[in-house]
């Protein structure tokens, strides 16, 4: 058991003078464990110490100190909605009267003495002079000729752990700053000690914001770099295994293309330039394949598995829903159509005797192409020689599932690594690419989707007659129209519009034969039936939730209206408008708002067609958390580090780290003090 005899880094929280055995097990859930865990938990910069005020009128609605002495408290008064309150009535130096007021918070008054004085911060009120709504206070032992200066530099707050109070935590830096930061060394080996520590204490204690900022670049320099030793030590460990040289040589090639409906474009002819590099060299293939919708990703991904299994083995495609397999599917067999490959299809609503055949034409080696959705990766799907997994959209999965699928291959510790093709047509800054796929690499097609129709994007207020219109309009003109809803059924709780209730008004007006209706609920097969009567003709207006996000191919529809557009992101927007414009008439893409507020960020949309500025003003808006669900990738949760405001910090950690790796260093230990527990074990392992 540690002792506090001496300054230490490693001290355990609970040994922290105020802390004890229950609060240090708060602070443990957040991974606070030491001191060293403390000093580098990051407060978030609140502005300038505000003004000593020590005579004259109050400035109402403005953030003061003042010093006082208590005269008397007020008895608590319970007030709207329950809420309590008490008053303090003080006497300023120049005999001035002040009041301060309290909310919720009974336990304070047994820290204010009648007698006493006290140096308190806050915020005066807007209407009533002379009063202090709720500050905060620290005691003056000499009373108001207390020489000890009021707060100044820049105030910080912390993020509260559950059943930890602002005080307290604010209470236990202070004593680690006092005690414990002599011993605290830069976990990079870059700074000397006492320059390291004195960033810390800035972080903690900011003169102002501009000794904050660096305070802040200097620590997340050092989290940016454990990230990237993270995911650095991941890809070397990939292509440090043995893997498969595949001959996909000229004819192979050839006759690949010659199965295609179309031509490569320029950007095509490069990014598959890069994957037949891969495949071709003897280390497993890792590649992250960007592309905007329609742009030629599944091609490519059908290309790489036609050269596996001209070499004997298999190839397997994972998709996140049941409509994107059966569009892959469809793609895969009319290119095949007449040749010896055989492709299957595996989604939850297949039915139990075709999935036996499929699972055992699969094991035998018969089955050269399988495409699914999540059944892929359920145990009884064995593969007789797994050479290539292709997973569409990997952000809709998680690590683990990425692992399970390429494990498919791993049958016998003989076996060679398999080659891994992720495709995503959500386009991906580079900052956010390298921090969720650092252990990928990367290509991109860069082209336009060739044959688009233009696409104008309009933002409207949400007026029912001007939908009307708008579907009219396309119809009149031998389109089709999307009509995107963000809910499902009514809710009492969200004033925004459901796909049922949408789609029961333009029964209304437009007939029962007209409109279709799909959304996450129903049945695989019955999603399939409604896009399949849509795109075949059968309905002519197509109501939706997100479900059409991806894998809906419909070259007639020329309408794409997105209701309460404002409670989509920008990403996903730009994914929706993807699914018109897709053949020779004109798209035209709505998006509808609720409230006035809502209309500026869709401008974003209206003013480009660029998926990848449009990405980035989607990361800048709602950070990567919300962009990509980045929790889901396996990835430790930056608390130092913004992807928008440090790319260039992140972009030098990763080559600082292939520096070290190439000249044969291991990484500082200290650098895993900044991941969580399980990274931290992946790293110092090796493993």
């Amino acid at each position: 058991m540690m002792s506090e005899a001496g300054p230490s880094a490693d001290l355990e929280l609970r040994f922290l003078p105020g802390i004890g055995p229950l609060r240090a097990a708060a602070l443990a859930a957040c991974g606070l464990h030491t001191v060293w865990d403390l000093l580098h938990w990051p407060p978030q910069y609140c502005g300038e110490a505000p003004d000593e005020i020590s005579a004259g009128p109050l400035p109402r609605g403005r953030p003061v100190q003042v010093r006082a002495q208590v005269l008397r408290l007020v008895n608590p008064q319970r007030g709207w909605r329950g809420r309590t309150s008490f008053e303090v009535h003080l006497r300023r130096a120049d005999g001035s009267p002040l009041r301060a007021r309290f909310f919720n918070a009974g336990y304070l008054r047994d820290r204010l003495c009648p007698g006493e004085s006290y140096l308190f911060e806050g915020r005066t009120d807007p209407r009533l002079a002379g009063v202090l709504n709720h500050p905060r206070f620290s005691h003056l032992v000499q009373g108001l000729a207390d020489a000890r200066p009021g707060r100044q530099g820049g105030e910080v707050r912390y993020r509260l752990p559950p059943g930890i109070g602002e005080q307290t935590l604010r209470q236990a830096v202070g004593l680690a700053l006092e005690r414990h930061l002599v011993a605290v060394a830069d976990p990079a080996g870059l700074l000397a000690a006492d320059q390291y520590q004195a960033q810390l204490r800035a972080i903690h204690r900011p003169a102002d914001q501009a000794a904050y900022e660096a305070a802040r670049q200097v620590l997340a320099e050092r989290e940016l770099l454990a990230l990237a030793w993270l995911l650095q030590r991941r890809r070397a460990r990939i292509t440090g295994r043995v893997g498969r040289s595949w001959r996909w040589d000229e004819q192979i090639h050839a006759r690949a293309l010659a199965r295609l409906p179309f031509s490569l474009t320029p950007g095509q002819v490069a990014a598959g330039a890069e994957i037949r590099a891969d495949m071709q060299a003897a280390s497993p293939m890792y590649r992250l394949l960007q592309g905007d919708v329609g742009s030629g990703k599944t091609a490519l991904a059908l290309l790489a598995c036609l050269a596996v299994i001209a070499d004997r083995a298999q190839a397997m495609i994972l998709a996140p829903t049941a409509v994107l397999a059966q569009q892959h599917h469809d793609f895969c067999c009319r290119c095949l159509a007449g040749s010896r490959v055989r492709v299957g299809l595996l989604t939850g609503g297949t039915p139990a005797r075709e999935r036996s055949a499929l699972l055992a034409a699969l094991a035998s080696g018969e089955l050269h192409l399988l495409i699914g959705t999540h059944a892929l990766l359920e145990d009884r799907v064995v593969v007789a020689d797994l050479g290539l997994a292709v997973i569409d959209e990997q952000h809709k999965f998680g690590v683990a599932q990425r692992a399970r699928l390429v494990a498919k291959a791993q049958v016998d510790a003989g076996r060679p690594q398999v080659d891994l093709l992720i495709l995503t047509a959500t386009p991906i800054p580079r900052t956010l690419a390298l921090t969720l796929f650092g252990d990928l690499a990367v290509s991109r097609i860069a082209d336009k989707p060739p044959g688009r129709a233009p696409v104008r994007t309009e933002v409207r207020r949400l007026r029912p007659d001007d939908l009307i219109a708008a579907i009219t309009s396309a119809l009149a003109a031998g389109g089709r129209a999307y009509v995107v809803t963000p809910l499902k059924d009514e809710s009492e709780n969200l004033a925004a519009a459901d796909a049922m209730s949408v789609a029961g008004a333009l029964v209304e007006h437009f007939g029962p034969d007209t409109v279709g209706l799909v959304h996450g609920s129903l049945r695989e097969e019955d999603k399939i039936a409604a896009l399949r009567a849509f795109r075949d003709g059968h309905t002519r207006i197509l109501v939706a939730t997100t479900v059409i996000e991806v894998g809906v191919d419909v070259p007639e529809a020329n309408l794409m209206a997105v209701l309460d557009a404002e409670r989509f992101g920008l990403a996903q927007l730009h994914q929706l408008r993807g699914r018109i414009g897709r053949g020779p008439l004109p798209g035209l893409c709505q998006l509808y708002h609720r409230k006035p507020q809502g209309a500026d960020r869709l401008q974003v949309l209206a003013g480009s067609d660029d998926g990848l500025d449009i990405a980035q003003a989607d990361l800048d808006e709602r950070g990567p958390g919300e962009f990509l669900g980045t929790r889901q990738h396996g990835l430790p949760v930056l608390t130092l580090a913004d992807l928008n405001r440090d790319a260039r910090i992140l972009e030098q950690a990763h080559n600082r780290v292939r520096q070290a790796l190439a000249a044969g260093h291991d990484m500082p230990p200290d650098l895993a003090r900044f991941l969580p527990d399980d990274h931290r074990a992946e790293l110092l392992s090796g493993g």
